[in-house]
């Protein structure tokens, strides 16, 4: 087996169809479509026995901390195609404008989000809160699903059912011991990815721009209206949209 490091002495051995590594938006929105493209999700939370899909997070709970985003409607197209989009959709209300200022020239340009239809009603731009999006996907998963705790020592592969007939099966090995063996293994682990680094893959290159996300809470309210409003400036861009009567999401 192809090694990324040292793994302890092997303990359990599970087969599954599928293995998904990160449990963050990418990983369990992977996790809800294999499963509605025929993977049956693993039954269980005993660490042992077979299934079909398993959720690898290094850590102990689901990492819900986080800012917020916005959802433009291909993206609730999407979360409609995973069954989570009416979760949420009562919670956040749809904005229709940008106001865009350019802070050098004080130049204000006004934006319109049009919405999208389809059978079951129209689609517009939501924001929400990172949390939200993370527990409503998980809630979709059955228990056993996400396997927590869970960190990388090794992955490799080799031939499925003995060899002869030329298919490979992913194995992942854990420092724990654990060895998971499965016929698709999909990396969501991240910019530092360990799925993409045994891939071969190239390391990320730097964009040369940095960001930082925030909440400000107001528990008695904000009073801001809801559009989505933009500062420009040489070299710099911020940000701000109300997610409820409260909840201000920032960004520069």
């Amino acid at each position: 087996m192809g090694d990324m490091g040292g793994g302890g002495e092997t303990k359990d051995v599970i087969d599954v169809e599928a293995v998904v590594v990160g449990a963050g938006i990418a990983g369990l929105a992977t996790a809800l479509a294999l499963r509605r493209a025929g993977f049956a999700a693993r039954d269980g939370g005993d660490g042992g026995g077979g299934g079909g899909v398993v959720v690898l997070e290094r850590h102990a709970e689901l990492r819900a901390t986080g800012a917020a985003l916005t959802v433009f409607p291909n993206g609730w197209f999407a979360l409609r195609a995973l069954g989570v989009a009416h979760k949420l959709t009562p919670r956040y209300h749809p904005y229709e404008t940008s106001v865009v200022t350019n802070l050098e020239s004080g130049a204000t340009q006004v934006f319109r989000f049009g919405g999208h239809k389809s059978r079951s009603g129209e689609v517009r731009v939501r924001p929400v809160h990172r949390r939200a999006l993370l527990e409503a996907m998980a809630e979709e998963l059955p228990p056993g699903t996400i396997r927590f705790s869970s960190r990388l020592a090794s992955i490799g592969t080799e031939p499925a059912g003995g060899g002869g007939g030329g298919e490979e099966l992913a194995v992942v090995g854990l420092d724990d011991g654990t060895v998971i063996r499965s016929r698709v293994l999909v990396g969501c682990d991240g910019v530092h990815s360990a799925v993409a680094r045994w891939l071969g893959m190239a390391e990320p290159a730097s964009s040369g721009r940095s960001c930082v996300r925030g909440l400000a809470v107001y528990p008695g309210g904000h009073g801001v209206r809801k559009e989505l409003r933009q500062f420009l400036s040489h070299g710099l861009r911020a940000g701000m949209v109300p997610i409820s009567d409260t909840d201000i999401y920032w960004t520069i």
